[in-house]
């Protein structure tokens, strides 16, 4: 049974001071976790010029410093307040406010990148369109979107890799199948939707505006 999002509000509360440090050595699910994060900064088109950038799901910021490295002004938002204080203690210089993909709290048109990792699965699926949306809203144009998460190509891959996990596999998740992600991005107003597999259960998607 999918988890509401006051349970998983909850879940990342709780998980919020060992975050960091548990997915340093990631299994399960999220293993290879540094390794699909430091290939998705790298296929990422971010120079180092000044871009403003907002990381939804910021967690912590493991993802989101990649991109401080090569100039970007980070902006970040959580669903989670206790992973938004661990990450002003070690990002201090980060805009950091509460919110989710369906509701951004930052004005349209505002960044040149939207990045995220490893949320994207907590978006319920009758919501994933306008979640679509309200990241092309707060896009500019020409802008894009680089999102990290576990997906999917088939149903049937999907059950392989459940048969697979074994007692790794939440049944509380619901993943994305790359073709509804992919149709929902066009609905939304994106193109030129890309796709990099960085592992077993790792997607990374591209998409412009």
């Amino acid at each position: 049974m999918t988890r509401t999002a006051e349970e998983t509000k909850k879940l990342f509360d709780t998980w919020a001071s060992t975050y960091a440090r548990d997915l340093e050595n990631a299994n399960g699910i999220l293993e290879g976790y540094e390794t699909s994060i430091d290939t998705a900064a790298e296929v990422c088109p971010v120079t180092h010029d000044i871009l403003q950038l907002l990381d939804i799901g910021i967690g912590t910021g493991n993802f989101a410093q990649r991109f401080e490295a090569k100039g970007a002004v980070i902006s970040g938002i959580d669903l989670s307040e206790a992973m938004i204080e661990e990450c002003k203690k070690l990002h201090p210089n980060y805009e950091l406010r509460m919110g989710t993909f369906q509701t951004i709290p930052f004005a349209q048109n505002k960044f040149d990148v939207v990045v995220s990792s490893f949320c994207f699965h907590e978006v319920s699926p009758s919501q994933r369109l306008d979640a679509c949306r309200e990241v092309n809203r707060v896009l500019r144009n020409g802008g894009h979107l680089c999102l990290l998460d576990i997906m999917f190509a088939s149903h049937s891959a999907m059950a392989e890799a459940k048969s697979h996990m074994l007692s790794h596999w939440d049944d509380s998740e619901d993943y994305s199948l790359v073709g509804d992600l992919s149709e929902n991005l066009y609905a939304s107003g994106f193109h030129s939707v890309q796709w990099v597999q960085t592992g077993r259960l790792h997607w990374i998607c591209l998409a412009y505006k």
